[in-house]
């Protein structure tokens, strides 16, 4: 069942449609079109046209919301690592005064506490390094796919003008 767009009765794309799915439409749309004789030229419906155009503008703030969403997560992974460093930081810490009382005692717990921070900030790192590069490899896929869609709509831009 197509959503149809307001009086003219074209079909509206549908909210979910993926951002190559509408380009691909709107090139339908023009290759369609009637070609101007003697010229580079092709006449659409214009209310057809403008339907998809729309959508591929609501489109577009949904890829970046996803991509924000990415950065948040690497973020709240990246706070709950240090949170968990701290937390060992602190029971080693609690750990050691309370077995201040001799000082080779004393020195174990340092050198325990020193080895449990260490860890910790090793497991931060590489918690952080793991959320960096799936971030990483998200935004390029969302740069590859507005790469894609700007070069198509260029593309049907350059059909369009000639």
């Amino acid at each position: 069942m197509a959503i149809v767009d307001d009086v003219r009765g074209y079909p509206a794309a549908e909210p979910t449609a993926d951002l190559n799915e509408l380009i691909e439409r709107l090139e339908e749309v023009i290759t369609r079109g009637s070609r101007v004789p003697l010229t580079n030229r092709v006449m659409v419906e214009e209310a057809e046209a403008l339907v998809l155009l729309e959508q591929i503008r609501r489109s577009l703030p949904r890829e970046l919301r996803q991509a924000r969403r990415v950065l948040q997560e690497r973020q709240k992974i990246i706070l709950e690592a240090q949170m968990e460093a701290q937390k060992i930081l602190s029971t080693a810490q609690e750990r050691a005064q309370y077995i201040m009382s001799e000082q080779g005692i004393v020195n174990e717990a340092k050198a325990r506490c020193e080895e449990m921070l260490r860890q910790a900030k090793d497991q931060a790192k590489r918690a952080k390094g793991e959320v960096d590069l799936y971030a990483l490899e998200l935004l390029s896929r969302v740069e590859e796919a507005l790469q894609e869609s700007l070069s198509r709509i260029q593309h049907v831009k350059d059909q369009v003008t000639r």
